[in-house]
């Protein structure tokens, strides 16, 4: 018998190379406006593991790149801890460095790359590259390390940088165990802005900073008193032709706390504060305004337990306090739990600053806003003067790392790019939450709720020389931060529904119904963020604080 035997070829398919590239770099090297720049649309979402926290994915010449957030290497917070674990998981790297800080970044950031896979950026070269050492260098780091080095202005890509970018990623190499060693040059130091004077510069920085909350909200204010009738009339047609609804559903959406009649307020006011205000903000980050404020204001912050950075996180708050909630990730562990509560307390949302000014207004006294401001300013600071102890100050100083950062001209497209973040934040989170609120304050008002509470606590009103009239602001002040416009304004003849109060009663009405209590969307973010003991904790402690502050100052002054 014959044998036959067969060839058999054994096909084994080159192994698939990874298409995914990690970015990573410190905070304000210019990652997000380099990619976007580079890529030239907008990205997706790509959610980090182990937290509600999303990072930017971004498709680019076959290559899927993801944009992380900033590392703060010797800090220890939410945000850098999360794109660690990333980091773990991930093959290749986009090494992003700042040239004028080259030596540090290098040193902080090559014990988390060594080993990988990738290229290394250099951002801000045209502070650099007039310096021959530093182009000597670039070329004996190339032929040391054996890696790809880039260097860019990370505002403007150029064509043969795309080439050079897309042509390192093929040829990635490994990061060497040690970094490489510097010889030239390569520090450069900011030159000094007026708001960085010795004596008057610190004025300066926090009136910038407060600039855009009260440019937005008196901007906003105009457009919304414009607006506001036309609205009004949709609203009203709409409560003529729904017919008869149950009476429980009617307080529900028709009610005076329902979602029709709320949602002009939330569409006309609160809206387009955010709209401003993340605008003015967006712009702040892009020219690098906030990080020079948030260095010059720093030494200051650390009494009271924060620092310029996290006091950045506060002024946000303005906008709406949800995005700046979740926005203390990027904070230390050591001053997030303080920086929560600053927002909580001190921060007057869209919502709570329009509904202030229209109290005043409605009571022909709007000279009282900028004494509002001024005591809300102020009694911030003691509050956190009273609830952080000299080890949280203590802890605060060491764990602060800011340097000034570079001043440049604004860049657009990063701009509108971040103002969209924080909308489609707020629309994502603080409106479906309005909705429920609403919804849910429509049926306790229809169980007669409400008017329950308001009678149990009207008498302790005393307590603090305010009207037993003035108790169901404070009571939606809680509820909702426009809660107060709505106990206290008389809705048919737009006037105050409590006489005979003095301008110091006024004014401490409207300010402890905005600060007794973080509104129920806060709340539940904050519950989200830091855990529910903690929410607890917070609440007890500023409601305690905002009637002690509410007491002098309405038996003081009035």
């Amino acid at each position: 018998m014959k044998t036959q035997r067969i060839e058999v070829e054994t096909y084994y398919p080159e192994k698939k190379l990874d298409s995914n590239w990690l970015l990573i770099g410190k905070e304000s090297v210019g990652k997000t406006a380099f990619i976007e720049s580079l890529v030239g649309k907008k990205s997706t979402s790509s959610n980090l593991q182990g937290s509600s926290l999303f990072c930017q994915s971004y498709d680019w010449n076959a290559q899927t790149i993801i944009d992380t957030p900033g590392i703060q290497t010797r800090m220890d917070s939410v945000i850098t801890s999360q794109v660690l674990k990333r980091l773990h998981t991930s093959k290749q790297v986009i090494l992003m460095v700042k040239s004028t800080d080259l030596l540090s970044d290098l040193t902080d950031l090559w014990p988390l790359i060594q080993g990988r896979v990738g290229i290394i950026v250099v951002t801000y070269w045209d502070k650099v590259r007039h310096r021959p050492d530093v182009c000597q260098e670039i070329a004996r780091l190339k032929s040391v390390t054996q890696l790809q080095w880039i260097t860019v202005d990370n505002r403007r890509v150029l064509p043969d940088q795309l080439l050079e970018l897309a042509t390192a990623l093929k040829g990635a190499n490994k990061f060497p165990n040690q970094p490489p060693h510097l010889t030239a040059n390569w520090s450069v130091i900011p030159r000094r802005a007026f708001f960085e004077l010795p004596l008057i510069g610190p004025l300066l920085c926090f009136m910038l900073l407060v600039l855009p909350a009260w440019v937005s909200v008196v901007n906003a204010n105009a457009l919304a008193d414009w607006l506001y009738p036309f609205v009004e009339s949709g609203a009203n047609w709409l409560k003529t032709r729904t017919g008869t609804l149950p009476d429980v559903l009617n307080h529900m959406l028709l009610g005076d706390y329902g979602v029709v009649s709320m949602l002009p307020f939330l569409l006309l006011y609160a809206l387009p504060t955010v709209l401003v205000f993340s605008a003015i903000i967006a712009l702040y980050k892009t020219t690098g305004l906030v990080d020079r404020l948030s260095f010059s204001l720093d030494p200051f912050m650390q009494k009271l337990g924060l620092s310029g950075r996290d006091l950045v996180r506060v002024i946000m708050g303005f906008g709406c306090n949800v995005p700046a909630i979740i926005q203390t990730r990027h904070c230390s562990c050591c001053t997030r739990g303080t920086c929560v509560s600053a927002i909580s307390f001190g921060s007057a949302c869209s919502y709570q600053l329009p509904a202030t000014i229209a109290v005043f207004s409605a009571a022909g006294k709007p000279y009282l806003v900028l004494p509002y401001l001024a005591v809300l300013a102020a009694t911030t600071c003691l509050y956190l003067l009273l609830t952080t102890s000299k080890s949280q100050r203590r802890a605060a100083v060491s764990a602060n790392l800011l340097n000034r950062g570079f001043l440049q001209p604004p860049n657009l497209q990063f701009a509108i790019s971040e103002m969209l973040g924080v909308i489609k934040e707020f629309f994502t989170t603080a409106f479906p939450l309005f909705i429920g609120i609403c919804l849910a304050a429509g049926f306790l008002s229809w169980l007669g709720f409400f008017g329950f509470l308001t009678e149990v606590i009207a008498p302790l009103m005393a307590l603090v020389n305010l009207p037993e009239g003035a108790a169901i602001a404070v009571i939606l002040g809680a509820v909702r931060k426009d809660g107060l416009a709505i106990g206290l304004i008389d809705s048919a003849s737009q006037s105050l529904k409590v006489f005979g109060m003095s301008d110091v009663q006024l004014l401490s009405a409207v300010y402890l119904a905005g600060v007794m209590l973080p509104c129920i969307v806060s709340l539940l973010t904050i519950v989200r963020e830091m855990r529910w003991h903690f929410a607890i904790k917070m609440a007890l402690r500023q409601m305690t604080c905002a009637i002690a502050f509410t007491a002098v100052l309405s038996w003081g002054w009035g």
